[in-house]
């Protein structure tokens, strides 16, 4: 009765790994290097746990690094032609809304105010920051209005909270 329980539970162990086993093995076969017109590039494939595990662990090397210093003036220039393509459909000018962060909030440092969109509604987000507080501020770029004005939490209110 024993070896039948011993037996029963190797078997059982078997049959729940098989499947893992012979998907990871097919996997890192798929996967392990293929060829492209350029040269030869390899992904390293992450083994099979879990249909519904989704963190990929890729190893990606191009045969052209960039500094990352040069991968933020890329992004600078992006966010320039960004907002000069908007620009012309703003009817407050970046400084119009600054002032008006500013007169919301007095004595503040106006930080950051950048014309953006929010689900295709033009505005200026802006950033008022004291030693205590910031706040952010969205500015309707079309007539001027506060459309929001929300405290963000800073390290002395995670820090010093009763909560």
């Amino acid at each position: 009765m024993k070896k039948f329980m011993t037996m029963g539970a190797l078997l059982c162990v078997l049959g729940a790994n098989a499947p893992v086993a012979l998907a990871n093995s097919s996997v890192q076969q798929t996967s392990s290097a293929h060829s492209h017109a350029d040269g030869v590039y390899s992904v390293a494939a992450e083994p099979f746990t879990s249909p519904h595990h989704t963190t990929h662990n890729w190893q990606i090397e191009s045969s052209i690094q960039v500094s990352r210093s040069v991968l933020k003036e890329a992004y600078l220039a992006s966010r320039e032609a960004y907002t000069k393509k908007l620009e012309k459909y703003a009817k407050v000018t970046p400084r119009d809304a600054q002032k008006k962060i500013s007169a919301t909030h007095p004595k503040m440092n106006i930080e950051h105010v950048q014309l953006r969109n929010i689900r295709t509604s033009l505005v200026y987000m802006g950033l008022a920051v004291s030693d205590q507080d910031k706040y952010l501020v969205i500015i309707d770029a079309g007539n001027g209005k506060v459309l929001m004005d929300r405290q963000l939490p800073t390290h002395h209110t995670r820090v010093f909270s009763d909560k």
